[in-house]
């Protein structure tokens, strides 16, 4: 079982000598005004807290868009700071980016662009010269911030995410010595898809100028390779997992990422929160089932699918009516972008339709809020829902569904999943749906209310130990382990 202990180990054993450099959009700690004081906040997201770790552990450097409206205020002459702040044990390093940049780089390219292109949902890519050529010039401006803090000196460089496709090529035309690694957290899209992308060779060139290159399944690492493929002329060595192109040789593997399991667990074993107590804010109603959802407003996470299942599960099984509620944590995300205003407007109009459907006597069956939650506060949230849906039309893994199977009660509660998710290779033993399939997701959801409780909990149970086993620590040592045999002797 891989732990922080063990996680230590790896670090201690195999980076050494190694400046370890993590590189992000997301700042792990943001410094934002609260009145007239500034306030500290940490972020929440599933990769922060390995890589939070990690840092502490390696003392190294964390580069980040400094995005907090107080964070000029924090930093030094050279833009860092220590953290974390109740003990300081790395350097925060953050970039500024103007409002031209993020609008182009991360709205536009990142979110308007490559997001849609890697997920399938159905949603147009928008492809903008413009904003490809800013999202180069803010990759360049990361990679030299990392060049300067590397100085002459040995790094390895962990880059996340497809906001950064560009880094490692910058990097490796100045420094070709350097250890140079990236993990894409989302999936990795058909070969048919990816082609329509004006700037797919760009971008494919950039990716393989890492020494590793990580994805959450094998699936997306195969189209990886077949995209490589049809696009360039490399070599590809599928059992070896390696890619040779331009006298450069990338690992490609899977590295399914997970959730500190632990520390969940630990937090659903101390609440006690009741659940109308927990409730009583955005559900107004009285209630014997609780259906629980947690997500951003995102066209891949599908929202609209979700209530319109509820409303034909309402509609088939009316026994249910006024027994039944619905609870979306949704905090918006991206307003920026027109295609996330609509998708927000649309679902509010399809809420507003269903309650009057099914208004009586103040029982409301639909409740979504906006409001953002710590991993502390989520927890008595999972633990007192009878259900959990992630229904995603895609998702490269999808953290909330093993947040919600390491904090719920065995007896109680049952996970509505989505055979789309990277997340259900791993969890078979959830109710699996098509979320495009209305009518199966409302025979879903009476399938979980009624299963027999021993049924429920051998089920719970089977998850419980994958989710433990397969945990956020096991995904960082596995990665950093690979990274490290690429160190030259």
């Amino acid at each position: 079982m891989w732990t922080k202990e063990s996680l230590k180990e790896v670090i201690k054993d195999r980076l050494k000598d190694h400046l370890f450099i993590v590189v992000s959009n997301r700042e792990p700690y943001s410094h934002i005004y609260s009145g007239q004081k500034i306030k500290c906040l940490r972020a929440v997201s599933g990769a922060v807290t390995p890589l939070d770790y990690i840092m502490r552990v390696t003392k190294g450097v964390w580069i980040a868009h400094g995005s907090g409206d107080a964070d000029k205020q924090t930093v030094d002459k050279n833009d860092e700071i220590m953290v974390p702040p109740e003990n300081p044990r790395y350097t925060l390093k953050r970039i500024w980016l103007s409002k031209n940049e993020i609008d182009c780089y991360y709205a536009g390219f990142s979110n308007n662009t490559l997001w849609p292109l890697c997920h399938l949902a159905h949603v147009r890519p928008n492809f903008s010269q413009a904003e490809w050529d800013c999202y180069k010039k803010v990759n360049e401006k990361f990679a030299n911030a990392i060049l300067q803090k590397i100085g002459t000196g040995k790094a390895f460089v962990w880059i996340q995410d497809y906001h950064f496709a560009m880094v490692a090529k910058f990097l490796k035309a100045k420094r070709p010595d350097l250890i140079v690694a990236q993990f894409w957290h989302t999936p990795w899209p058909a070969a048919e898809i990816f082609r329509i992308c004006p700037w797919k060779k760009e971008i494919l060139e950039g990716l393989l100028s890492n020494d590793l290159l990580g994805f959450h399944l094998s699936y997306y690492c195969g189209n990886f390779f077949n995209t490589i493929n049809k696009e360039l002329e490399a070599n590809i060595d599928h059992e070896a997992a390696k890619v040779s192109y331009k006298e450069h040789n990338i690992i490609v593997k899977p590295f399914p990422i997970g959730i500190d399991y632990e520390l969940i667990a630990s937090l659903a074993n101390r609440s006690r929160k009741d659940r109308k107590l927990l409730t009583q804010k955005y559900i107004r109603s009285n209630y014997k089932y609780l259906c629980l959802s947690v997500e951003r407003v995102d066209y891949i996470k599908g929202t609209i699918e979700r209530i319109k299942a509820i409303d034909r599960f309402l509609e088939k099984y009316p026994e249910y009516q006024k027994k039944f509620v619905y609870l979306g944590i949704a905090p918006q995300s991206r307003m920026r972008i027109p295609v996330y205003q609509n998708l927000l407007k649309d679902i509010k109009n399809l809420v507003e339709k269903i309650n009057w459907k099914y208004y009586s006597n103040s029982w409301y069956p639909i409740n979504i809020t906006e409001d953002i939650f710590s991993i502390e506060e989520l927890i008595p949230f999972y633990k007192n829902a009878d259900i959990c849906m992630v229904n995603s039309l895609d998702d490269g893994m999808n953290i909330v569904a093993k947040e919600f199977i390491a904090a719920a009660n065995l007896e109680k509660g049952m996970l509505i999943l989505s055979r789309f998710t990277g997340t259900a290779r791993e969890l078979s033993d959830a109710i699996l749906i098509n979320p495009y399939d209305i009518e199966q997701m409302a025979d879903a959801i009476k399938l979980a209310l009624e299963m027999p409780l021993k049924e429920r909990a051998e089920r719970m149970n089977k998850m419980k130990e994958i989710v433990k086993e397969k945990n956020v620590y096991r995904w960082a040592s596995k990665f950093i382990l690979e990274l490290s045999n690429l160190k030259p002797i």
